[in-house]
């Protein structure tokens, strides 16, 4: 078992900044976290006997991924405060959580465990339409409940093997399908909320090179000089978010590969995120991470030998 200083250190490496509260008086034993991958995802089995995580407006700021979680309650009960919903999970039941989103899981101090699947939220959104319902959970009575048991867990080699590399993305965009059509940005009194619909609706439409603020205009029922002043309020302007999201787009297209082991020319992932200039995007690549893509891949290369060895 984990104390809670590698706890918090496995947590922030793997899901981002998320802010555990230990069980009164405890700061040893806090839990486990074992990672595997499965379609080029990772899924974490996560056991912990503790009072909450807690994921703040502040944590969500300050990290520089994003994901969509698929949580899958093992043992015990997890209550969920997530996306203006309340759910508690048993045994067999999940939901997605989004790390865009505050959200507060308990556990009253006692043992559970459940499965956590990681998927990345520009990937996951890529191409597919409507938006899923996170903070809605699924049980058993599901009529995809026992296949997607199937999807995230089946033992068999071959059934595995079976599955596109995209079935995961859009089996679980399936189940979580969306309640209601289409939302005009102008119906959130948040103004945080809507401008996380409008970064959403920019991550549904980042691999088309064409995308400009005037489409994103029509697509979120704003005028452009709105928008103007929804970005600026926010520190930043339409295309610098449109760029800053397909370089986190672009990242995870390169770890996604590395876990399934397969390769493609940085060049063909970068012109599939919606860059047109090459040159643009190592420059804009080498400045937001610190190493140009080719660095970048070998570096992943190389922790994902060190990973194995470790086996």
């Amino acid at each position: 078992m984990m104390c809670l200083d590698e706890w918090d250190e496995t947590i922030l490496s793997n899901c981002g900044r998320f802010h555990t509260e230990p069980k009164r008086g405890t700061r040893k034993q806090i839990g486990n976290f074992v990672k595997r991958a499965r379609l080029g995802v990772d899924i974490a089995e996560i056991e912990c006997t503790i009072e909450h995580i807690h994921r703040s407006r502040l944590g969500i700021r300050r990290d520089d991924q994003e994901y969509m979680f698929l949580l899958y309650q093992k043992t015990g009960e997890t209550a969920v405060s997530h996306n203006q919903r309340e759910e508690v999970l048993t045994s067999g039941e999940c939901l997605l959580l989004d790390s865009t989103k505050t959200a507060m899981m308990a556990f009253s101090g006692r043992h559970a465990s459940f499965f956590s699947v990681h998927l990345p939220r520009g990937l996951f959104l890529d191409g597919r339409g409507s938006f899923p319902v996170a903070g809605r959970k699924i049980g058993a009575g599901h009529v995809l409940h026992g296949s997607l048991n199937t999807v995230l867990f089946a033992k068999d080699t071959q059934a595995e093997t079976g599955f596109s590399a995209d079935y995961l993305f859009d089996f679980i965009r399936m189940v979580f399908g969306s309640e209601t059509g289409a939302v005009e940005a102008s119906r959130f009194r948040n103004r945080d909320d809507l401008f996380r619909y409008v970064q959403d609706t920019i991550d549904r439409k980042l691999t088309d090179a064409s995308f400009t603020i005037d489409c994103l205009a029509r697509d979120v029922g704003r005028s452009r000089r709105q928008l103007q002043r929804d970005f600026s309020e926010n520190g930043t302007s339409f295309t610098h978010e449109v760029q800053q999201r397909r370089l986190m787009f672009v990242r995870a297209r390169l770890e996604r590969n590395a876990r399934l082991g397969t390769r493609a020319p940085i060049s063909e992932i970068a012109f599939q995120s919606g860059f047109n200039d090459l040159s643009h995007f190592n420059r804009l690549f080498r400045k937001h991470h610190g190493l140009s893509p080719r660095e970048f891949c070998s570096q992943i290369a190389a922790n994902r030998g060190r990973a194995e060895s470790q086996h």
